[in-house]
């Protein structure tokens, strides 16, 4: 019962502490919903001429990708000499301003603004850029809308002009790079020193893989287009066909920052691959440069998870249009994924006549269509489900909310003991269409006086304190209901060592086999907290014992129950998991 009530006392406290990051969430989130556009991107390389891998980065700065739910603002100068020097303490917000004076200075949002118009040296222009654009963010509701008004569609490509205030610039800081070969001899050389130090046996350390890692600073920018911009943009035009660029160049100057300062991330980066003979070696090694490339875009898509967890313009929203099933007109188009996580949101008027959005709930993706080439008006639509929260209907708000797909819980047994579990969802890892599909891991800490049958075998075990630890690994599949349950199967193999307040260094007693179960979880005030019980047994071999550190195990012949009779196979346990 004091296991009961510590559990509860935990719950308790969650329950205050997400109550709190839930009305954080919907004081942050106000307005429409549905307002989502396409950012656009444009990349900039930093180049220190101290980083002896500049050539290396230069070529794969050409080659980084940009993820579908932008648009690539394709700036020919992709890299720059860097502003500021490496050092052991930077100053984030002090590198930001030097970026963004040079920036400036480099007249990069003028850049950008003559890309989206295709202006030419010459002052020539058209809006090609802008009418696909606004055609391929357009929604239909958007098409309804424009197919009801007088000018018909020929608003929507001007509606892309509105996508230039939405242009992002991602400013690249790559430093700190080693290559696997660098890092494994300074392994080698501390292993050796500590081996010479205590006179024991020097054992170099294992070299799985080749390529380079290192650390990655970005900072992102906004360009300024705003209405005022856009009216000094509008006296450059000269005709339907050119523009004064003089007068273009000179708009900026009108601006305090042409470029606003968002934000700065740093994240680490790999560009490895095993080496020959290990596991999942490629068949083909890549070049340095392909393993550079890799790098950069690791760098990338890193730092715009980041963004996209932090940054309300960086999540897709979409109005919910179907609730039998969970529909909603977004897909590959908008970056959607398996698994992915969506909030929804109502909005609602409080007693101020403010609208706020309440959170009625959360939904995962579960069929995503290939909407990128879909005609326009008749967008496809991919099909969720719910994970947690209250009844949702149509024209509900679906706010992107990516998480890791990753779920820790620990608890205790009740047979004894206590125990910790880790499951990944590999549906949403690997972007494949099965709901809660899983991995885990479990780890079982059992305490209990048992007694064993003496002698087994030539083995004189007597009466004494036994001790069991499990592991096990294996899968399991989850089956939501109700909105705020699920249940569910696991199966999977185990391993288990018995240990005694007697025992001798190096003796041990283990078995292995196969475990199973069944389980019922609730959600605790959101899918991010779960209570869950589970009912479970396994299935032994035979007792393997060792009698020494330089003894091999020998299979006893006797399996755990002739040992211990009163050792329980069946059991059920109680845990708290937190998915994130």
């Amino acid at each position: 019962m004091n296991h009961l009530k510590h559990f509860f006392i935990i719950a308790f406290l969650l329950k205050g502490f997400l109550a709190l990051g839930q009305n954080t969430d919907q004081v942050k989130k106000r307005g429409p919903a549905d307002e989502y556009s396409r950012n656009s991107i444009s990349y900039v390389l930093l180049d220190f001429p101290d980083n002896r891998y500049s050539d290396y980065l230069k070529k794969a700065i050409y080659q980084a990708s940009v993820p579908s739910k932008f648009d690539y603002n394709d700036i020919k100068d992709k890299v720059y000499k860097a502003p500021y020097y490496h050092v052991e303490t930077p100053n984030f917000k002090k590198n930001a301003e030097a970026v963004r004076r040079s920036l400036a200075a480099e007249k990069y949002a003028n850049k950008i603004v003559k890309f989206w118009w295709n202006i030419d040296d010459e002052g020539n222009y058209s809006t090609d850029i802008i009418q696909k654009r606004g055609f391929y963010n357009a929604t239909d509701w958007d098409v309804e809308k424009a197919d009801a008004e007088k000018r018909g569609r020929a608003a929507l490509a001007d509606a892309g002009e509105k996508l230039i205030a939405k242009s992002y610039v991602l400013v690249l800081d790559f430093h700190d790079i080693k290559t696997m070969k660098e890092i494994y001899d300074a392994q080698d050389a501390k292993a050796m020193k500590l081996a010479k130090k205590l006179g024991t046996e020097f054992t170099p350390v294992e070299r799985k893989k080749n390529g380079f890692t290192g650390k990655l600073t970005a900072y992102l920018f906004k360009v300024n287009y705003s209405d005022t911009v856009q009216g000094y943009f509008m006296d450059a035009f000269i005709d339907d066909q050119k523009i004064d660029l003089q007068k273009l160049d000179n708009i900026f100057q009108e601006v305090y920052s042409p470029l606003t300062y968002i934000s700065q991330k740093e994240v680490t980066v790999d560009g490895t691959q095993a080496n020959p003979g290990q596991f999942l070696a490629p068949a083909i090694q890549k070049t340095k440069e392909q393993l550079m490339a890799k790098l950069v875009n690791d760098g990338i898509n890193k730092i715009f998870n980041s963004l996209e967890k932090t940054y309300e313009e960086f999540r897709v929203k979409t109005p919910l249009v179907n609730t039998n099933p969970l529909q909603a007109k977004i897909g590959k188009k908008e970056g959607l994924t398996h698994e992915r996580r969506f909030f929804v949101w109502e909005y609602v008027a409080n007693n101020k006549g403010d609208v706020v959005a309440r959170k009625r709930g959360e939904i995962r993706a579960r069929k995503v269509v290939d909407n990128r080439n879909d005609e326009l008006g008749q967008t496809q639509t991919s099909t969720f489900y719910q994970i947690g929260g209250h009844r949702l209907n149509e024209g509900m708000t679906l706010q992107e909310r990516k998480d890791a797909g990753i779920g820790i819980s620990g608890g205790f047994s009740f047979i004894g003991g206590g125990f910790a579990h880790a499951d990944i969802n590999v549906g949403q890892w690997l972007d494949i269409p099965v709901r809660q599909f899983k991995l885990y891991g479990d780890m079982f800490f059992r305490g209990k006086d048992l007694i064993a049958q003496s002698p087994v075998g030539t083995m004189p075990f007597t009466e004494d304190t036994y001790s069991f630890t499990s592991f096990s690994i294996g899968i399991q599949k989850e089956y939501p209901f109700a909105r705020n349950y699920h249940f569910g199967w696991y199966i999977g193999w185990t391993g288990e060592t018995v240990s005694w307040t007697d025992m001798n260094d190096g003796e041990s007693l283990s078995a292995s086999g196969i475990n199973w179960g069944a389980q019922i979880g609730a959600n605790l005030f959101s899918p991010s907290v779960q209570l869950i019980m589970r009912f479970n047994s396994h299935n032994y071999g035979t007792l393997y014992y060792t009698a020494d550190a330089d003894t091999e195990s020998v299979d006893t012949g006797v399996n755990m129950s002739d040992m211990f009779p009163d050792r329980s196979f069946f059991g059920a346990d109680l845990s708290l998991r937190i998915n994130f």
